[in-house]
């Protein structure tokens, strides 16, 4: 496998990448011959279930005061048992989603779900991602982003202090967000994945937080982009994902 990597390097190049995102770029900089093997379709980043994806629809859409009804055919077919009945891990997420609906229905002005904000690169390239949740009272525009939490985690980080490790990206994400909206206002809303406790965290960024993020993540998709296009050699990291196994042969 990892004799293929001049051949997905030149896929890249004939792809001619013109738009990049916070969360793509946050894979290249984790692993970017990994990255780069998703980006051309040869090897995806995530190889694992539905589970977790579906679970995000399912909190995303009732947040946005939507039901079941509003899902994907496919999505919908799977959060179901052979009995039609809805999976145990399905009516968690429906009571996550809807305590995040309540959350935001008391949040004063007007929102926007699942917005896509876009600004040009230098170059003429895009960055992009998609806004959780835009609310704008009366003109004073603020940006959320929904993050849900294992219940372990959750604990871990109100009763311990242990942050999760993905926070540095989740803020970067956010600052994104924030820097084409021309606010200061980010919040990340994290939600502890359970039925009878889906307490909810806000962390506001900083002023000086959200500004050297906007640098970093600038940054990131540059140099995503720098790779994606051939001008810069990728690393690969063995990080003990399966992409990492098959490239290594098995060996950490």
């Amino acid at each position: 496998m990892e004799q293929d990597l001049k051949k997905v390097i030149q896929k890249a190049i004939d792809l001619n990448v013109q738009r990049m995102s916070p969360t793509r770029a946050r894979k290249f900089s984790e692993n970017p011959a990994r990255a780069l093997y998703d980006l051309t379709g040869d090897y995806p980043w995530w190889t694992g279930d539905n589970k977790a994806l579906d679970y995000g629809t399912i909190v995303h859409t009732y947040a946005e005061n939507g039901t079941l009804d509003y899902l994907p055919e496919k999505t919908l077919e799977r959060v179901k048992s052979k009995r039609g009945g809805l999976l145990l891990w399905t009516n968690e997420a429906v009571k996550v989603g809807q305590s995040l609906s309540e959350y935001f229905d008391n949040i004063k002005g007007e929102k926007i779900y699942e917005q896509e904000l876009t600004i040009s690169n230098d170059d003429g390239s895009r960055f992009h991602g998609f806004a959780d949740v835009i609310n704008d009272d009366d003109g004073d525009v603020s940006v959320y982003d929904i993050k849900t939490l294992q219940s372990m985690e959750f604990d871990k980080w109100i009763q311990r202090e242990w942050a999760p490790d993905s926070l540095e990206q989740y803020i970067k994400q956010i600052a994104f967000y924030a820097l084409v909206l021309g606010t200061e206002k980010a919040t990340l809303v994290f939600i502890k994945k359970s039925d009878k406790t889906p307490f909810i965290h806000e962390y506001t960024l900083s002023k000086g937080e959200l500004k050297q993020a906007q640098l970093d993540v600038w940054d990131e998709m540059k140099s995503a982009l720098e790779i994606a296009r051939g001008h810069s050699n990728p690393a690969a990291i063995n990080d003990g994902s399966e992409w990492a196994y098959h490239y290594f042969g098995g060996k950490i």
